[in-house]
């Protein structure tokens, strides 16, 4: 009995022992099931979306697996597939190595985050402040310090020369329109100065700085930061081969354009090499970038929330990314023809990149991340839902020029909201639902823009939140008085474009004259809408300012030209003798002229 006995315990123990060692890892079993389920969901929404790309790279890395799929064309017209050698331009995804550079000066004791900045810049640099208040680290990276934009200088098709940093950000035509910590406005003024910060006070350039202690340390060797790849002749020759598509995949040209403000937006290189960077900042103690793991951690903990709640919006210069896990920052980033997104979850670490060759580009840089991340879910709690009328109206972004023609822009990027039932809101055709008061979610588009924050504004009343900038509240006589402007504006170059037409029938067919100050007039209405139409073609082809000058300055002669040749038509009017028709003729065209004046100089088309 005893000999049976023991002869079942050890068949027993070496049954249990095999079936331990092979049989016995469910954890490996259902991370694998997991990889295979996201790798297979991935791979079909590239499919569905297969006549939306022109040229991808993407790569996702669960933990310790790695998906890398290649799409598409680099040159669609030459059929040169992508490969692990095409480069893509990493656009605004560059300002990541601006942070990681501050973060590391931070950790070796040579740069404070919550010091006044002005202690670490030379005391001739040219400032680009108005407010007292201090402007720190913290609110560069925040996006707080309170720059407007520019659409001038950002991009310059072969620039004549290339321009130092310094250069750039002291030439660069930005004001400072809030005071420090007031508004999210995104800045790429305010991470170029960070960028030569970390120049002043390492001692290195920027390009020296980030190729000695990121590159060099991830062995990133088919990444450049120069802003013509000066850096990398491998690069630059790769970049050449490389086209930039449209939306709707049409060739873009010219494509290539070179950043003056480099250090925001000038990084290219490939997807393997932007993989390193990924993995670096998923791995627990970041060595390869910081000497503290502390460093690492705090880089991603959050430094601003959206206002009055508790969702975190920015974590040290990386944006929050709404998911499901709720605890992923990153940064998007578009250039004139490419389009790029990287993100990063490393409580769950999960990482991902996405490249492309196509402009202003969402489908799979927003939509890949929320596929891999999961839709946004808000936490619930037990407040009464609000009356959601108090927050129509129209909001314009804070991003924005705020002087120069470029301003007129922001006419065009206002969006109107409107009340829903008792507590939703309709945005631009979106319907936004309350999740609680002044919290609301779209279900329209990626999760990347679904979450709107309102709430007041001692000064600016009212105030929309989303990602990447606050929207501020314009009160609607100022938005009808502007368009009425406009509207006016071109009734006039209507008028002038008839009376021209009509003046030169009469005088070849019955040889009948107009007035000379009348018919000069319209011509120089004419002269100043094509002078107009002329400005924002180049502005738009990223010309330098110092191009526009000239052109700008005829703005302004058309102006003292027009009064003074109006003032003259006045007294005349008095004193010539004319039918009813011709003094309505006369009155209109002063009218129309003086209209004209005063939307040049209200848009300051003038230099």
């Amino acid at each position: 009995m005893g000999y049976h006995n023991n002869k079942f315990f050890k068949t027993f123990i070496c049954f249990l022992l095999i079936w331990t060692l092979y049989s016995y890892h469910p954890q490996s079993t259902l991370s694998a099931n997991e990889h295979t389920v996201l790798e297979n969901k991935l791979e079909k929404y590239l499919i569905e979306h297969g006549e939306n790309i022109a040229g991808l790279a993407t790569i996702v890395i669960d933990q310790d697996e790695i998906v890398y799929k290649m799409k598409g064309y680099s040159n669609r017209e030459k059929q040169i597939l992508v490969t692990e050698n095409t480069v893509f331009e990493w656009g605004s995804v560059s300002k990541i190595l601006i942070w990681i550079s501050v973060l590391q000066l931070v950790e070796a004791g040579k740069l404070d985050v919550e010091t006044d900045i002005k202690n670490y810049l030379p005391n001739d640099f040219r400032f680009k402040t108005k407010f007292e208040d201090p402007i720190t680290m913290q609110h560069l990276m925040r996006h707080t310090a309170g720059f407007d934009d520019s659409y001038t200088d950002l991009m310059i098709h072969r620039p004549t020369k290339k321009k130092l940093l310094r250069e750039a950000l002291e030439e660069a035509d930005i004001k400072q329109l809030f005071p420090p910590g007031d508004v999210v406005a995104y800045s790429n003024y305010g991470s170029g100065l960070a960028a030569y910060i970390v120049e002043e006070v390492s001692g290195l350039d920027y390009q020296e700085y980030v190729r000695n202690n990121i590159f060099e340390p991830l062995q990133m060797t088919k990444t450049a930061i120069d802003p013509e790849q000066d850096d990398n002749k491998w690069v630059k020759n790769q970049r050449g081969k490389v086209q930039g598509y449209s939306n709707t995949l049409q060739l873009i040209e010219p494509n290539y354009y070179t950043i003056p403000m480099y250090p925001v937006g000038s990084v290219m290189g490939t997807a393997s090499d932007l993989q390193k960077l990924l993995q670096a900042l998923l791995t627990e103690e970041g060595t390869l970038l910081f000497k503290d793991k502390k460093t690492i951690k705090f880089m991603f903990e959050p430094t601003l929330y959206y206002p009055k709640t508790k969702i975190p919006r920015v974590a040290n210069g990386l944006f929050y990314l709404p998911s499901k896990s709720q605890h992923v920052y990153g940064h998007g980033g578009n250039s004139k023809a490419f389009s790029s997104s990287f993100y990063v979850d490393r409580k769950e670490q999960v990482g991902v990149v996405v490249l492309t060759n196509v402009k202003d580009e969402n489908i799979f840089t927003s939509g890949i991340p929320e596929i891999i991340f999961g839709a946004y879910t808000h936490v619930k709690n037990e407040a009464v839902l609000e009356n959601s009328s108090e927050w129509q109206g129209i909001y314009e972004p804070a991003r924005l020029p705020s002087y120069g023609f470029s301003k007129i822009y922001g006419l065009f990027l206002r969006g109107t909201t409107k009340q829903s039932g008792s507590h939703d809101l309709i945005i631009n055709d979106s319907l936004y639902s309350q999740l609680e008061p002044g919290i609301y979610q779209t279900e329209v588009g990626p999760s990347l823009y679904s979450l709107d924050v309102y709430s007041t504004h001692p000064q600016l009343k009212k105030i929309l939140s989303n990602t990447y900038s606050d929207l501020i509240y314009i009160p609607y006589y100022k938005h009808l008085m502007e368009w009425g402007g406009i509207i006016l504006g071109l009734f006039a170059l209507l008028f002038s474009f008839i009376s021209v037409i009509v003046a030169t029938v009469r005088r070849l067919w019955h040889n009948k004259r107009q007035h000379a100050l009348i018919f000069s007039q319209h011509i120089l209405n004419l002269l100043l809408f094509t002078n107009v139409l002329w400005i924002s073609y180049k502005t738009v082809s990223m010309v330098s300012y110092a191009f526009l000058k000239p052109f700008l300055t005829l703005n302004l002669i058309y102006v003292i030209i027009t009064l003074v040749n109006s003032g003259f038509l006045m007294m005349m009017l008095k004193n010539q003798s004319l039918s009813k028709r011709e003094k309505w003729v006369w009155f209109l065209t002063i009218v129309f002229a003086v209209v004209l004046c005063v939307n040049v100089l209200y848009w300051e088309f003038y230099y």
